[in-house]
């Protein structure tokens, strides 16, 4: 008959892996050759090298760019041997004076080797392999009441902004390997919702030297007049991994025939 000095030990084992899988949830995480630590005091912060973006002036125009990312929470060195790269996109839903509100917006990310992207060529930035997907997020906006995914500032003219633009909006893990990272739900949105990520950019006109009209081919890198920068601001899911359940099943296991074996020694004592 196992005693209660078993069980308790039993006990003590799972609480410890536990435990120690726990502690395990602090390591870098690494999606792809991405890779971050969870517990930077900066943590999780996704900032942009460099945005080209497609130029809009009316409602139902669709915004479209690319860019690279720089960093991941202050770490320019996060990426080993390779690129990681986006597109986007979004819709005009309303113009009101200098604000501009867009909707049915996603960012898709994108890993390849080191050196595949070029800013020159737009293609380049979606050429890889897809690493996670962001989805707009809708919500409304305290400062003007609209109700969207992205609000832009604009300075000059909304096909022509300058210096001074901004933006800023909310977005949602959906979709790719890096997901279970991002989906946090960290970013309230002001209406008993939560987002993944907030979303500040800011913008103005700069075409590359010889566009000097805007070319209508979205694979042209005259097809992008306005140069910008961004960040994404969250928090990450700390995700365990599968040699990490492995040991807490263990521990639990443990316990779990401690348990049985007491119970049938107790049915055989007659005390069942």
């Amino acid at each position: 008959m196992l005693k209660k000095k078993s069980i308790g030990l039993a006990l003590a084992c799972a609480l410890a892996l536990g435990a120690w899988s726990g502690s395990t949830l602090a390591t870098p995480i690494n999606v792809n050759g991405v890779h971050w630590n969870s517990s930077s005091p900066f943590d999780l912060t996704i900032q942009s090298l460099n945005i080209r973006e497609s130029s809009v002036s009316a409602v139902g125009d669709t915004l479209m760019g690319y860019g690279q990312i720089g960093s991941i929470n202050g770490n320019n060195s996060f990426c080993s041997g390779c690129d990681l790269t986006f597109t986007f996109h979004y819709n005009v839903s309303k113009i009101a004076g200098n604000q501009v509100v867009f909707d049915m917006g996603a960012f898709q990310f994108y890993t390849s080797a080191a050196g595949s992207f070029s800013f020159a060529n737009p293609t380049s930035a979606s050429g890889g392999t897809p690493w996670a997907t962001l989805t707009g997020h809708t919500f409304t906006n305290s400062g003007t009441g609209d109700t969207g995914q992205l609000f832009a500032t604009v300075f000059g003219t909304t096909s022509n902004p300058t210096n001074g633009s901004g933006g800023f909006g909310m977005l949602d893990a959906t979709g790719g390997p890096a997901m279970p990272y991002l989906d946090s739900n960290s970013v309230a949105d002001g209406k008993g919702g939560f987002a993944d990520f907030n979303l500040a950019s800011s913008f103005l006109t700069f075409p590359a030297d010889g566009c000097p009209t805007t070319s209508a081919d979205p694979a042209n890198l005259c097809h992008y007049p306005i140069e910008g920068n961004g960040s994404l601001t969250g928090k990450t899911m700390k995700v365990p991994e599968p040699g990490t359940v492995g040991m807490l099943g263990l521990g639990l296991a443990f316990l779990g025939l401690f348990t049985w074996r007491r119970r049938k020694d107790a049915e055989a004592d007659g005390r069942a």
